[in-house]
């Protein structure tokens, strides 16, 4: 898949979440979930992107 389509892809996805979840029929609750599950994923991804950071520096002493 070329990168514009990926990006397209991409872009669509998270306009559509966006966009659900300023929508008025959105009840908070499911914001709050929707919210809370981007919390877990931004912890996530933190820890992944310090273990890579971890393995880079390993891989750059050795």
């Amino acid at each position: 898949m070329s990168s514009f389509w990926r990006g397209v892809l991409t872009g669509s996805i998270i306009g559509g979440i966006i966009g659900a979840m300023f929508a008025p029929t959105v009840k908070p609750e499911v914001r709050e979930q929707w919210a809370e599950r981007g919390r877990g994923l931004r912890k996530r991804a933190e820890r992944l992107v310090r273990r890579a950071a971890d393995e880079m520096d390993e891989a750059l002493n050795q």
